[in-house]
């Protein structure tokens, strides 16, 4: 079953001598349960992609389709509130925020929907990750792996339809 379809994407930045084809006529397709690892130079649009499909931007041209669904065909708040709900995104640099602590982070998500958090969910996925102890710090006061399973427990905790990690292992000098 095709979770994921990327249909002709195309992202260009910038006009005239400033332009910057960031993707061109990109498409691809990725089945349930398969895991798929993007790759390439510094500068070849890999997060561009990302960001994409995450629906973080918007593509120039083309069509991203997760779980059949036309991502772009929704208004700015509608693709918010489907990205929060369907797309776990692990960021480059985490992107937590620094007032909320371990736990505060990782249910944000639901926060944000004003669905309950379940304690039980909640222990399992602290204790998953190696944070049980630290869940009642601030993102300044962890480690730079535990901001990273601070993030990725965070992009888990919605059980979303895709999960996507831009540069997952750059931060440890493991660069795929």
């Amino acid at each position: 079953m095709e979770i994921l379809k990327v249909d002709n994407l195309t992202k260009i930045y910038g006009k005239e001598e400033a332009e910057v084809v960031a993707l061109d006529h990109v498409s691809f397709s990725v089945e349930k349960g398969e895991f798929v690892a993007i790759v390439g130079a510094s500068g070849s649009g890999k997060s561009t992609l990302l960001h994409l499909i995450g629906g973080v931007d918007r593509p120039t041209s083309g069509k991203v389709y997760i779980d059949g669904k036309d991502i772009f065909q929704f208004n700015d708040d509608n693709l918010a509130i489907f990205r929060r709900r369907q797309v776990g995104l692990i960021y480059q640099f985490y992107n937590l925020i620094p007032i909320l602590n371990v736990e505060e982070n990782i249910t944000l998500p639901l926060s944000l929907d004003n669905r309950k958090v379940d304690p039980n969910t909640i222990d399992e996925m602290l204790k998953l990750l190696g944070l049980i102890n630290r869940r009642n710090h601030l993102p300044s006061e962890l480690s730079g792996g535990q901001q990273q399973r601070t993030s990725i427990g965070r992009a888990l905790i919605t059980n979303p339809t895709i999960i996507l990690a831009d540069e997952p292992t750059r931060k440890f000098g493991l660069e795929v």
